[in-house]
């Protein structure tokens, strides 16, 4: 057992001396992990005195679910085992995104800058005897991860070229500075299946024993996937997601949802999920609707739910609430969703769907570069008219609209377009994309992912895109919720959009 004076996210054996470590500095105070006592008393107590302000000299300065990191890196070191002494292994500048092991060589990515931080990532390597760093690749190029297959350098990233920014990444060999197409690709490699009771950060890759496994989102759920060269293995594949997990000697142990139920600590054999853990008891006797699935036919078709309300009565009629997943790169999928499940307790139907722009389904299908507001707002309300014809005891005229962050800019643009929902809630969402732009933690990188033809003078088709723009139209009673620490939706965006409509 030792204590480290910095921040740890990663420690891992590297040899018979030394652990590898990730760690947080701030490059203000690049070498506060190797100062003395006294030493880091004098900064503390400097940061102390200081800190009713903060300075912003780079970009990106906060983000969120992280606050203020102007300045902040992670760096990789060394940790000898005897003495805890650490030894840099990148400079105080350089921001590591991720590294595997090769022999005596760390191969990483990650961006070496002092003001701004774009979206492409170089591949470097360092040896740990000579403490010398070579560029391995230094075009652009979005690096999703970079590990060692095989004594391969593998790179899984993207060009951006076929589908924009948010393209998954492919499978690529690095060689004599190169890259080398080994396999497409067009899985998210992590979990983006929402659910509203998931607990702490989990992890979506894992090498064991050289072998290299993946989460990834397919459709309405999460997988668990093996890299081979030939091709992605499915390891894991049930309607539910794995959110995690630890490969055993004849099984997979892992934190898992499905069957309505609550995250649960998973023994997985074959194709036998067995919980070992039972917090789902804690409902108790509440009612849970189970999701009955939609499929809306369209050249793509649409993926959506209903749930009924708690004693359901064919001889009435409900009103009903219509959900819209963040991201928009994400999905639902038929998991337990507790804000859902509350208001079919209240006596709503609810239904959800993955419009286009929904992760899961592939490149094209999550492509809304310049179509925001458009194509999903066309597959959406075609969902909703499907719903009230499959199942009529719901009430058109009581139907609610909600969502949060991008369903929360859907909730905004849709009560600007149509006045067919008697009550919205719009939550951490966002109304005009040129401030947006100007004042999120993800600004920048949105007009380069739309690939607007000038980024310099977007803003006619920013404000084209913006929900405030159609706001004089919208008559629909609207609650707005927002947090004032929501930095990739700032609170301005709820503002502007309650003051218009005062």
């Amino acid at each position: 057992c030792f204590k480290l004076p910095c921040a740890l996210s990663s420690l891992r054996e590297f040899d018979e001396e030394n652990f590898l470590a990730l760690i947080s500095i701030d490059r203000n105070y690049p070498n506060y992990h190797h100062a003395t006592n006294e030493e880091r008393k004098l900064v503390d107590e400097k940061k102390q005195s200081d800190e009713d302000y903060v300075v912003f000299d780079e970009y990106p300065f906060f983000f969120n679910g992280a606050g203020i990191i102007n300045g902040q890196r992670n760096r990789l070191v060394l940790i000898n085992k005897k003495t805890y002494q650490i030894t840099d292994l990148t400079p105080a500048t350089m921001d590591v995104e991720s590294f595997d092991v090769n022999g005596r060589n760390i191969i990483y990515s990650g961006i070496d800058f002092e003001t701004f931080k774009g979206k492409w990532s170089w591949v470097y390597q360092v040896n740990v005897d000579t403490l010398k760093t070579e560029v391995l690749f230094k075009e652009t190029m979005q690096i999703n991860r970079v590990f060692v297959y095989q004594e391969k350098i593998m790179v899984i990233g993207t060009f951006a070229k076929e589908y924009g920014a948010m393209e998954a990444g492919k499978f690529y060999e690095l060689k004599d500075g190169k890259m080398h197409l080994v396999l497409d690709n067009e899985f998210s490699f992590y979990n983006s299946v929402g659910s509203d009771c998931r607990y702490g950060k989990l992890k979506n890759y894992d090498k064991v024993n050289g072998e290299v496994y993946f989460i990834a989102t397919e459709k309405s759920k999460a997988v668990l996937l093996k890299y081979d060269p030939k091709g992605l293995t499915h390891v894991v594949d049930f309607e539910g997601t794995i959110d995690d997990f630890a490969l055993g000697h004849d099984c997979i142990y892992g934190i898992a949802m499905k069957d309505q139920k609550t995250q649960e600590i998973v023994k997985i054999v074959k194709d036998e999920v067995i919980p070992l853990t039972s917090f789902s008891k804690l409902l108790g006797e509440y009612y849970v609707a189970k999701p009955e699935k939609l499929v809306l036919k369209k050249e793509s078709p649409i993926d959506g739910w209903v749930l009924k309300p708690k004693d359901f009565d064919p001889n009435k009629k409900y009103p009903a609430i219509l959900d819209i997943h963040g991201g928009p790169k994400t999905a639902y999928g038929e998991l337990f969703y507790h804000e859902m499940q509350v208001w079919a307790n209240e006596g709503y139907f609810v239904m959800y769907c993955n419009p286009r722009g929904s992760d899961g389904k592939g490149n094209e299908f999550a492509d809304l570069r310049k179509n925001f507001g458009k194509i999903d707002y066309e597959d959406i309300m075609d969902f909703v008219d499907l719903v009230l014809s499959e199942y009529p005891n719901i009430d058109s005229d009581r139907l609610g609209v909600t969502g949060g962050s991008y369903g929360g800019y859907m909730t905004n643009w849709i009560i600007g377009h149509t006045d067919r929902f008697k009550a919205a809630a719009s939550q951490r969402s966002i109304s005009n994309w040129i401030t947006e732009v100007c004042a999120s933690d993800y600004g920048i990188d949105f007009p380069i992912e739309q690939e607007f033809d000038d980024l310099y003078h977007c803003e006619k088709e920013l404000w084209e895109m913006s929900p405030l723009k159609y706001s004089n139209e919208a008559v629909t009673p609207t609650l707005f919720i927002h947090s004032i620490e929501d930095y990739r939706c700032p609170i301005d965006e709820a503002i502007q959009y309650y003051t218009v409509l005062k």
